[in-house]
């Protein structure tokens, strides 16, 4: 299934930090997808709830044109729209107010953006480690100073040809997640998913 034939970034995520950033990379390069990844200086630095807002002002997210271009998505000039895309949001909930936790579930922490309706949050709560936790993906908590190395090693880049191996390991990682209320990382998964089966009927 390889991903030459996606000519245009059909998914783009924003991430939280660095677990989010190991994660998400996990699961698309075991699904062998062309997914850009967006975060600050490769999850190292956090990108909060509470600047999003000031995050999305930057230039390359002001205008619908300045993103496809900076991102390679597809845009229709004459409808002004961009094609076939979607930009996911992956956040921690608990470095914000309840009132800004309720508003970027809903969307509506995004209310008049140009990417207003591509984009999808998804959150983790309170934090991306409780989810593991509850999904038994984790055993047990992990010091700040260690995450990066051990989300490295429990979601790790696969640079290997498509298998059903490195399917199935994203379907058990899926299987898992589900029931956990606390999370709805499913949508971003079974987004994936589409996008494989998208690749393999042309």
């Amino acid at each position: 299934m390889p991903c030459k034939t996606l000519n245009y970034t059909k998914c783009a995520v924003i991430v939280h930090g660095k677990s989010e950033f190991h994660l998400i990379r996990f699961i698309y390069t075991n699904l062998h997808l062309p997914v850009k990844i967006i975060s600050k200086d490769k999850g190292r630095g956090s990108i909060q709830i509470n600047g999003l807002k000031e995050f999305l002002n930057k230039k390359h997210f002001r205008t619908l044109k300045a993103f496809a271009d900076e991102y390679s998505v597809e845009y229709d000039k004459k409808a002004k729209k961009l094609k076939n895309f979607k930009l996911f949001i992956v956040m921690d909930t608990d470095d914000c107010s309840e009132d800004t936790k309720e508003e970027y579930i809903s969307g509506g922490l995004f209310r008049g953006h140009p990417l207003q309706k591509y984009i999808v949050p998804i959150y983790n709560i309170t934090n991306l480690e409780d989810v593991m936790l509850r999904a038994g993906i984790m055993v047990k908590r992990i010091p700040d100073s260690e995450k990066g190395a051990y989300y490295s090693r429990i979601f790790p880049i696969n640079t290997e040809p498509f298998s059903m191996d490195t399917l199935n390991q994203i379907k058990s990682f899926a299987e898992k997640l589900k029931g956990v209320r606390q999370t709805n990382m499913l949508e971003f998964i079974e987004y994936c998913f589409e996008q494989m089966l998208g690749t393999v009927s042309k």
